[in-house]
């Protein structure tokens, strides 16, 4: 579906093409949707080469510039496939298209009540949306394992988080997630003044 001509109010909005995908999984695959606790690792599964355009963190700080990441087919069913093969080892899985590394390691260790200490304090790799990237968060002491197979495989890989302790950890700086989860969970309502 294409929109190129649409406006709320009187006042143009930017054009929305939307593409829907579908697929068939068996009805018994179980989702990987667990939740992370103290001391599991976020293994960050695919490239980070630093794709900012028309992201999410450019969105919020009003900036449109750039096009959408370019799409690697073979490396989205390697990357998931991997994933599949090795489910059961992983706890939670999310993947980074929308705010990236950040979002997906802040949603998890949200809901899991606990923190998240981040390995890399940039910008780019905290936030750009490349594509084909996941986020796993596995138990420290299957990580290795799941690492060297990773690796055997020619998956690209990397230690991205350490979950735990009560605040968000970026480098030196730091923040209790018990706020951050707050202003997370009140912002929509207090966008529209609910």
């Amino acid at each position: 579906n294409v929109s190129l001509y649409n406006e709320t109010d009187g006042q143009p909005i930017l054009p929305t093409p939307t593409i829907g995908g579908v697929g068939i999984i068996a009805a018994d695959a179980p989702m990987i949707a667990g939740t992370v606790t103290h001391g599991m690792v976020g293994l960050l599964i695919g490239a980070t080469r630093g794709h900012m355009g028309q992201s999410a963190l450019l969105a919020e700080l009003g900036i449109e510039t750039g096009d959408a990441p370019a799409v690697d087919l073979a490396a989205e069913r390697a990357h998931g496939a991997f994933i599949l093969t090795h489910a059961a080892a992983i706890t939670a899985c999310s993947d980074l298209s929308d705010g990236g590394l950040a979002l997906a390691a802040f949603e998890m260790a949200e809901r899991g009540q606990t923190g998240v200490t981040f390995a890399a304090t940039d910008l780019t790799s905290l936030f750009a949306e490349d594509q084909a990237r996941y986020l796993i968060a596995i138990p420290a002491t299957d990580a290795p394992a799941l690492i060297a197979a990773a690796i055997a495989a020619g998956i690209p890989v990397t230690q991205a988080a350490i979950f735990g302790g009560p605040d968000v950890v970026i480098g030196a700086a730091h923040h209790p997630m018990a706020e951050l989860s707050t202003l997370w969970r009140t912002a929509f309502a207090a966008a529209l003044h609910l």
